[in-house]
């Protein structure tokens, strides 16, 4: 049985151990905040699970991820199998994968939903229970401590999944209030006997789970250490395929189905009811989204409590909403140009001497007016 649901200790700077609330010079002791599994600081104590004792396949999804895969991979070590499914990596993502203990798979990007599927069912996986990691997250020795007194459980009426929080490292502050952390439960424990994944789901998948879903007290912490611009390139990513997974045009109609479709699989479904409803039926219907999410993130759910960094965060949150509106937009505009990968060819002005004597950079006397000779072909 899941460990019984607690209340996280109030939040403080990871760098700095210093709760927000403490007198000055009372600072917390380095086991308030977690530490990875398989480090010095953990390794000594009896209570965390041997390496490569717990029968569960870690499954990693990677790419370009170099400078977080060494952690992420050593941080699973309590695991039997460690799969790090690589879809492209161009640094040195696989090497440092396999010299950490690692199993790497490659398997061409088939989006998020589809690759965990794709992994999920794969012939090569050893254990019936799997843990899903992404590559920018650690496993703290507590979680791994909780996840092997659960897994494996051959109980017929016990979860068939586990659910946990994360904690958000942004700019070197746990990220702890705006409502990010209450509702940033995920099930990635989960016996694959009785869970999938809908590929066709392109952004915000979820497993389909048939049995009750556990929850453990212990966080994921998700720490990029790639630094804020992966991060926003990231996000920018993750904007395009949330406007793809939405409709040009009929808002509400599309939030009612998603809304009714979540009630009707209200046994498998992993999602709050009540969460969909806010986020796909009401949210869609608001005018000035962007503000009014950074109102409620920063003011109404105190995100202002986390600081710089927290302030930061509630204005890259409404930025990412504004960024979804607008590529949602320009599908509603099939007069506009159509968006390219690549910005157009910029031909550089030529200094040599032109045709009547002059400089090639000032206008063709002989060019229609308004327009410069081109230097080239106009593109199109």
């Amino acid at each position: 049985m899941a460990t019984p649901y607690r209340l996280a200790p109030r939040p403080f700077r990871p760098a700095s151990r210093t709760r927000p609330g403490r007198r000055p010079g009372q600072v917390a002791t380095r086991a308030a905040w977690p530490v990875p599994y398989g480090t010095a600081a953990s390794s000594g104590d009896a209570i965390w699970p041997v390496p490569g004792t717990v029968p569960v396949t870690t499954i990693i999804l990677t790419r370009d991820e170099a400078p977080n895969i060494v952690r992420v991979v050593r941080s699973a070590g309590w695991s039997r199998q460690i799969v790090v499914v690589d879809s492209g990596s161009t640094d040195d993502t696989v090497e440092l994968a396999r010299a950490a203990g690692a199993t790497v798979w490659y398997e061409p990007w088939r989006g998020f939903a589809g690759q965990r599927q794709w992994a999920l069912s794969h012939p090569g996986i050893a254990h019936d229970w799997v843990y899903f990691l992404d590559a920018d997250e650690w496993v703290s020795a507590e979680l791994a401590a909780e996840i092997a007194s659960q897994a494996g459980s051959t109980d017929p009426a016990g979860p068939a999944a586990y659910a946990h929080r994360r904690r958000l490292v942004f700019q070197g502050r746990w990220i702890a209030h705006c409502g990010w952390y209450t509702n940033s439960w995920q099930v990635r424990l989960l016996d694959r006997r009785a869970a999938c994944f809908d590929q066709d789901v392109t952004y915000g998948e979820r497993p389909s789970v048939v049995g009750r879903i556990g929850r453990l007290s212990a966080d994921l912490i998700d720490e990029d250490q790639k630094g804020l611009a992966a991060w926003l390139h990231k996000h920018v990513r993750y904007a395009e395929l949330k406007a793809e997974s939405q409709p040009a045009r009929g808002a509400a109609r599309h939030g009612v189905a998603l809304t009714w479709a979540a009630i009707r699989h209200r046994g498998a479904s992993t999602r709050p009811l009540g969460r969909i409803v806010a986020r796909e039926l009401v949210f869609p219907l608001l005018p000035a989204r962007p503000l009014l999410l950074f109102v409620y993130m920063y003011l109404v759910r105190g995100g202002w409590r986390d600081g710089r960094s927290g302030l930061l965060f509630c204005i890259y949150h409404a930025w990412y909403e504004l960024t979804v509106g607008a590529l949602v937009g320009a599908r509603r505009s099939p007069g506009r140009p159509p968006a390219t990968d690549r910005p157009l060819p910029v031909v550089p002005r030529q200094r040599a001497a032109g045709p009547a004597g002059g400089r090639a950079d000032q206008p063709d006397s002989r060019a229609p007016a308004g327009r410069e000779a081109a230097a080239g072909p106009v593109p199109s």
